[in-house]
């Protein structure tokens, strides 16, 4: 059973990170939706800004509540993000708020004065059934795209294992706000054999995507696809499972890569067909693993 102080933090740590997580998600659908499919265009466009306005609360309630290491783990923003945004915004036509992601940089860390109060804890309890609701709601969207993504009743960019991924994404972001309104905490096991899965996810995902002329980064994507498959299967055997050293160093270099990927298709010097945002996205994910290994 969480105690109200560790329901507070952990609500506010964990809506920080995947309130993000989910309205890019948004941005990427929508950007990757070609014109029969502008009905779901519009819908994603709907929930991003359903999911910023929440967004902006959950900031406005963070300050004082989140240790600064946790701040700047890299889960919440790096530094690219800012300018990741931009990019897209240009590229795709889409609104996106930059103002949240400086808002998020100035949140104020932990504070042992910051009294946990009855309103506090109402407040964020009011927030986790609103975001559960739109989550539920993002979740049979998604759910919906992946039917007709996988009977070809629609066409968009998208891959079909990345709306795959999406999706059990919202579904894991649905488990934990559900395990936070009932006071309990996940288990670690849970984290680790989940997120072992989406990085290897992620490498095939960039390999794909990244144009054909990348020889050498498609080699190295490929390799950490290669890597996270054996870590999976590992963690699957009773007799041979990873050490979290090894989730953590494959992680942390993962993570480098990702970087600069970001890094490198923010200065167009690596081509793709996926969006500096898109990198960054994966790698606040990789932090986020970090950061739970940790």
């Amino acid at each position: 059973m969480l105690s109200t102080e560790d329901y507070i933090r952990l609500s506010i740590q964990n809506n920080l990170f995947w309130i993000r997580i989910m309205k890019e998600h948004a941005v990427f659908i929508e950007a990757t939706m070609r014109p029969p499919g502008r009905l779901y265009a519009n819908q994603a466009g709907r929930f991003k800004q359903n999911y910023d306005r929440l967004m902006r609360l959950t900031i406005r309630l963070s300050n004082g509540v989140i240790q600064a290491d946790d701040l700047h783990s890299g889960q919440f923003y790096t530094q690219y993000t800012i300018e990741a945004e931009q990019q897209a915004q240009i590229s795709t036509g889409i609104n996106i708020d930059t103002n949240l992601t400086r808002m998020e940089q100035n949140i104020e860390p932990y504070n042992p004065n910051c009294a946990v109060n009855t309103y506090m804890e109402q407040s964020i309890s009011a927030l986790n059934e609103n975001l559960l609701s739109l989550t539920n709601s993002f979740v049979r969207f998604k759910a919906e795209l992946l039917e007709l993504r996988t009977t070809c009743g629609l066409f968009t960019m998208m891959y079909t294992a990345d709306i795959e991924h999406v999706l059990l994404e919202a579904q894991r972001y649905q488990k934990i706000l559900v395990g936070l309104q009932n006071r309990v905490d996940m288990n670690p096991e849970d984290d680790i054999n989940f997120w072992t899965q989406n990085m290897a996810g992620h490498a095939k995902v960039m390999r794909g995507e990244l144009d054909p002329t990348q020889g050498v980064f498609i080699n190295q994507a490929n390799a950490f696809a290669n890597t996270f498959d054996t870590l999976v299967n590992e963690e699957t055997s009773v007799c041979n499972t990873p050490t979290e050293g090894t989730l953590l160093g494959e992680t942390e270099d993962i993570a480098e890569f990702k970087a600069m990927i970001t890094q490198g298709i923010i200065d167009c010097k690596v081509q793709a067909i996926m969006l500096a945002l898109y990198t960054d996205h994966l790698l606040r994910e990789a932090n986020h693993f970090i950061w739970l290994l940790k």
